[in-house]
């Protein structure tokens, strides 16, 4: 291209010159009769005597037509100084045309998709600024002066001799009448080989009905806007976003390789770089307007060579270059109603069969034939056929093609119109399979294969209602992963049976669950409150459940998984001793500060007026002991609090039974045989002389449970060291505020225990118990708010 520019701009600056000097040697001869002469004068004074001696009528003649022949002068000079004009300024244009030229092709180093950017961007700017429009329009400057000339030199002859002035004005005319006519014939005759740079411009500007003939142009970025979009045919269309321009660039640099290049190497590369494309990229309208397709599906054809001769079978020549013109073709016709070609149809199906050989050559062409028959589910189950081969490690497919089988099920889900009973069918199919998928990929986090996957499992688990537009782009993929997974993992956790997932697969539903707590914990405000509570919902029934346990996920992640459960969802009776029993286990055997802190905070809640058999779980599990080893072994003040409020919560849980209930007391007089045979009493008050507490903590939780457990054993003899621990603990706190409780707490308790012993421990009546005041209820909300 530049060459040729280069070329013609050398052509032009020698007929520039020649010319010039020519119209120069016409120029000298014309001016000279504008220049006043010294005759001129004694000619003048002779037409006056003469005007004199004839009473003026002859000199007035010859006046008029002295005056007529100057006025002829002006023109000529007029025309041929203005034609001299513009071919000067055509060889000053050209020699700045030289140098834009030299400019344009710098020698760039860097890769070979670096030097293609430059190269392409230099393209297009050349273009935006009309550089060819310019380099196109210096002959036509020139042929404005050549038609001056002639314009000045008729002007000249016509008063000489008017036989020769006609004859030079018909040549003249008819050389300028071809001149425009060979311009005009190509605008209405294409195949005309009277081409004139001006033309296709012309045509461009004056037709704009689409059947007129022209060959596919390549837009830049600046005029796409001329042409009219296509329709909508889709739920979205990936190519109606705007596009950005280092897309742009990639786009025209490989139509501008296919629509120019002739070699055929150089335009079937340019075509199977379509299929490397990013999922997002947004300047495929402009290969579809380049006419990408139609050459696609010839390069696919081109893979296979038919048989004429005798069964007119297909044979496939190059199955790699096959899969290449697959994955371009659906890139092109993603989230379209564009079909796959039926004449091309049986090969397409041959790269199926190749599942042996080439397992990801018939795994993308399989992809081909689900995007392009969205009415038949067994396509899409033949997708989910190899997902499930791969994760039982018969086959190994590339991340390419898991993921382009993977896009391929989420938009088949999104665009389906199946009856109820397929959807459901396919999704018994499809949920396992995508487990598996994530289970393959769980040391891989950043893998698009594991994204994909994620977005596919939320897309069949919630009844498709994904907006595929939306996550295009990998990056919104990962940004929104845990959202996905969050809601659809739930779904699973709700309705197992729905989807086909048994106990192993389960067990990978809660180990990816529970690897979601730790972003829920650490970026809280970035998932909304409902989202919080679906999780913590299906996390309580998994870890209820086992499914979620020390050993299972590190300790790390099921600290999270405890952060993120309290409080705890509701749960059943069942749920909640099974909760207990487990958060025992885990207490005993886990020495993580995250753990022990969290556990120790939720058996709190579950244990606040909890039934008699969440109350015989906590204590058969032995989570007495548990809970005071946690106090003695840490000395960490928030944790030996809620192992204190703990135990007094399952006290006063216990007293709320005897209160209610005369059925079980067996049952209850044993938990309280294995309190007061623990080391509760002594931990209690060890911790209460060890430091300073606040009054309204001492109060407000523990000497309440501690009078309605003194209430059911006044005759146990840890309540005298108990009366001396906190009276001391009391005289250390006089004045303060709760001081007065405190005070009526112990003297209460003294009163109890101090009663006669013949009286029985199992009474049905027991005196109204202490209830807090309104400022310590309000001092412990505090408390419970600062912990959080």
């Amino acid at each position: 291209m530049t060459e040729g520019w280069s070329r013609s701009i050398d052509v032009l600056l020698v007929f520039t010159g020649l010319f010039s000097a020519v119209l120069t040697t016409f120029i000298i001869q014309s001016y000279q009769l504008m220049l006043p002469e010294a005759t001129d004068t004694t000619n003048a004074l002779l037409i006056q005597l003469i005007n004199l001696q004839f009473n003026g009528t002859n000199p007035a003649v010859l006046a008029s037509t002295g005056k007529s022949t100057n006025r002829q002068i002006h023109w000529v000079n007029g025309l041929w100084f203005a034609a001299l004009a513009c071919s000067l300024s055509t060889a000053l244009i050209s020699m700045l045309a030289k140098q834009w030229l030299e400019a344009y092709v710098p020698n760039v180093s860097g890769s070979p998709r670096h030097r293609a950017h430059q190269r392409q961007a230099r393209f297009m700017y050349l273009e935006a600024w009309r550089v060819p429009e310019i380099i196109y329009a210096l002959p036509l400057l020139l042929h404005v002066a050549l038609l001056l000339f002639f314009a000045g030199l008729v002007v000249l002859l016509w008063s000489v001799d008017l036989a020769i002035t006609l004859a030079t004005w018909a040549i003249v005319t008819f050389a300028y009448m071809f001149y425009f006519a060979s311009i005009a014939v190509p605008l209405f005759y294409p195949e005309c080989p009277y081409q004139h740079p001006l033309t296709d411009h012309l045509r461009m500007w004056i037709f704009s009905d689409s059947t007129v003939p022209r060959s596919p142009p390549i837009h830049s970025y600046s005029r796409r806007g001329r042409f009219a979009e296509e329709p909508v045919k889709a739920i979205y269309d990936a190519r109606a976003s705007d596009a950005t321009f280092e897309d742009i660039i990639d786009a025209t640099a490989l139509a501008w390789l296919f629509n120019k290049s002739t070699d055929h190497d150089v335009v079937s590369v340019a075509l199977q770089a379509i299929a490397g494309l990013p999922r997002d990229f947004s300047a495929l309208r402009i290969l579809r307007d380049a006419g990408a397709l139609p050459l696609i599906e010839q390069g696919f054809q081109s893979c296979f060579h038919k048989d004429t001769t005798v069964d007119l079978q297909w044979h496939l020549a190059d199955p790699e270059s096959a899969q290449l013109y697959c994955r371009a073709w659906m890139k092109l016709t993603r989230g379209t109603a564009e079909q796959w070609p039926l004449d091309i149809v049986e090969p397409l199906w041959m790269l199926q069969d190749l599942d042996n050989k080439h397992p990801d050559v018939a795994a993308i062409a399989s992809c081909a034939v689900a995007s392009s028959s969205f009415d038949s589910h067994m396509s899409q189950w033949e997708l989910l056929a190899y997902l499930a081969r791969h994760t039982a490690g018969e086959i190994h497919l590339s991340q390419t093609s898991q993921c382009c089988i993977l896009d391929s099920i989420s938009e088949c889900f999104v665009r389906w119109e199946m009856p109820l009973a397929v959807i459901e069918d396919t999704a018994i199919r499809a949920v396992p399979v995508l487990l598996r998928m994530l289970h393959l990929t769980e040391d891989l986090p950043n893998s698009k294969a594991r994204s994909a996957a994620a977005l596919a499992l939320y897309i069949v688990t919630c009844d498709g209602t994904a907006d595929l537009g939306l996550y295009m782009n990998e990056e919104r993929r990962r940004g929104g992963y845990c959202e996905l997974m969050i809601q659809s993992l739930s779904a699973i956790v709700k309705t197992p049976t729905r989807f086909g997932v048994q106990d192993a697969l389960m067990d990978i539903v809660g180990l990816e669950l529970a690897r979601l707590a730790s972003p829920v914990v650490a970026q809280s405000e970035r998932f909304s409150q409902t989202l919080r509570v679906i999780a913590r919902t299906s996390l309580s029934t998994l870890y209820a459940e086992g499914r979620i346990a020390q050993g299972i996920v590190p300790d790390s992640i099921l600290a999270d998984v405890f952060q993120l459960l309290f409080p705890p969802a509701f749960l059943s009776q069942a749920q909640q001793s099974v909760f207990v029993t487990t958060l025992v286990e885990t207490l005993e055997t886990s020495s993580h500060p995250g753990i022990t802190n969290w556990a120790v905070r939720l058996l709190e809640v579950l244990l606040s007026r909890c039934s008699l058999a969440v109350s015989q779980a906590f204590v058969e599990s032995n989570g007495i002991s548990a809970v005071v080893r946690a106090a003695r072994r840490d000395d960490s003040k928030r944790l030996q609090i809620d192992s204190l409020r703990t135990v007094c919560a399952f006290i006063a849980s216990t007293a709320h039974e005897y209160k209610v209930t005369s059925v079980s007391q067996v049952a209850l007089d044993t938990h309280l045989d294995v309190l007061f045979q623990s080391d509760f009493f002594d931990t209690l008050c060890s911790i209460v002389a060890s430091r300073r507490w606040w009054l309204f903590e001492v109060s407000g939780h523990w000497l309440p449970a501690i009078v309605e457990l003194c209430q059911i054993r006044p005759n146990a003899k840890v309540w005298q060291n108990v009366l001396k621990t906190f009276k001391e603990f009391a005289e250390r706190n006089v004045g303060e505020e709760g001081y007065s409780d405190t005070l009526r707490h112990l003297d209460d308790i003294r009163k109890i225990a101090n009663q006669d012993t013949r009286m029985p421990e199992a009474v049905g009546w027991i005196s109204p118990l202490s209830t807090p005041s309104a400022d310590n209820k309000d001092i412990s909300g505090e408390l419970d708010a600062s912990s959080e």
